[in-house]
């Protein structure tokens, strides 16, 4: 069995960890570049940057013919991830959606980020982020009531969730 197309560290597994050029202010994510995709730096010098859990849908496509142990549709995305600070630029990021009604997905549509189990190789599970659009408390009040997602802890290890290795709609 081969191993991962680029190491991560433990701290950027479990986290929205960006790398950000520092000529330009380009946001790399998942993994540090040698080269700027924007200016073109080469070496080019990448600093760690926090990204928020939110982001906005910029693009998405909903795949409805693949493999048959995947389940269809299967709604992907491209999500602006701004920085946790509000600073810099957002990361572009591209990721599955989950818990997610084809309906309520368009443009601009804010999402959060969740780290879950993508699949098992049989040996050890095979974890990523998925976004889904946030959910409104149960009860909530009919002017709108609080978004249970809003409330979410600041510790970083909360949310961390395994959907039992299936390719989520």
């Amino acid at each position: 069995m081969s191993g991962p197309r680029y190491q991560r560290s433990k701290r950027q597994d479990q986290r929205l960890v960006g790398f950000e050029c520092q000529d330009c202010g380009w946001v790399s994510f998942p993994e540090e570049k040698r080269t700027c995709k924007q200016c073109g730096a080469a070496p080019a010098e990448f600093a760690d940057v926090q990204l928020a859990e939110r982001g906005t849908v910029e693009t998405f496509v909903v795949q409805q013919y693949l493999p048959d142990d995947i389940e269809t549709p299967q709604p992907v995305a491209i999500v602006d991830v701004p920085q946790a600070d509000g600073e810099g630029e957002p990361a572009r990021v591209y990721g599955l959606l989950t818990e997610t009604d084809l309906e309520e997905l368009e443009v601009g549509t804010e999402v959060v980020a969740r780290f879950r189990e993508m699949f098992s190789d049989g040996e050890r599970p095979v974890n990523s982020f998925k976004f889904s659009v946030p959910r409104r408390s149960k009860g909530a009040a009919s002017d709108g009531g609080t978004d249970a997602d809003a409330e979410a802890s600041d510790d970083p290890d909360a949310g961390v969730e395994s959907d039992g290795g299936e390719a989520d709609a």
